[in-house]
């Protein structure tokens, strides 16, 4: 496998070790997360109450916006100027099409990406992030170890655990496990700090760090959860 190859495994990977830990439970107010990574790469999250957009610096140039309001996953291509939907009823036959796909499944056990047995233990309290009380917790997969820093105080709305667990398995197969394990636990908030890496011998010695620099609570636009005027719709490819 290539190094860029290993590199784009590890940060999906850590990237859902920090979703995981969003609740299924009604955001109370509107509110703007603004992260960076140990690269300097900036990540802007944006939470209303039907709506997330995560904006995040990638080789890919594209924003993902999750609409629960419609059952949609909406994907930007900055570059192309175009944009792609996808409902969550597309996502769950995608998500069961790869669970069946004997030569996939083979793929993602020897790359340690069956997440069955992850274990997910809360530490105790953790640092004040961004003004922030949080709490800190490990995570360890086939694939990844982490340390999480997450705070109740910031909630995701109702929908946005089911259709995340929905679509990492759709797009990475044998992942929805652990946050099905995450929403049996009741574990919610926002994760504001996350430092990880591969616990896998193949993708070892690849760390990621994300810290949240700022949080801002107020009103989002909706046009921030729609395509941008003048992108045109494409069809997705699986």
């Amino acid at each position: 496998m290539k190094l860029k190859q290993t590199s784009l495994i590890v940060r999906l990977a850590v990237t859902v070790a920090v979703i995981l830990f969003f609740g299924q439970i009604a955001s109370a107010q509107d509110f703007t997360v603004r992260m960076k990574d140990d690269d300097g790469k900036i990540a802007i999250y944006y939470v209303g109450r039907n709506a997330v957009r995560n904006v995040e610096s990638n080789p890919v140039d594209t924003d993902v916006i999750y609409r629960f309001d419609t059952g949609k996953m909406i994907r930007l291509d900055h570059k192309q100027k175009t944009y792609t939907e996808t409902t969550f009823a597309e996502l769950r036959q995608e998500a069961e099409k790869n669970a069946a796909d004997p030569q996939r499944q083979e793929m993602i056990r020897r790359l340690g990406l069956n997440l069955e047995a992850a274990r997910i233990t809360k530490i105790g309290p953790g640092e004040t992030i961004a003004g922030y009380a949080t709490e800190k917790y490990s995570s360890k997969t086939g694939l990844t170890e982490a340390e999480i820093w997450l705070t109740p105080a910031l909630e995701m709305p109702a929908g946005y655990y089911d259709m995340m667990t929905t679509s990492v398995a759709a797009q990475a197969g044998g992942l929805g496990p652990i946050l099905m394990d995450m929403k049996s636990q009741q574990v919610r908030g926002f994760v504001l700090k996350s430092v990880g890496g591969s616990s896998n011998p193949i993708l070892k010695g690849a760390t990621i760090t994300k810290v949240a620099t700022a949080v801002e609570k107020g009103p989002i636009p909706a046009s921030t959860f729609e395509p941008p005027a003048g992108y045109r719709k494409v069809t997705r490819t699986p």
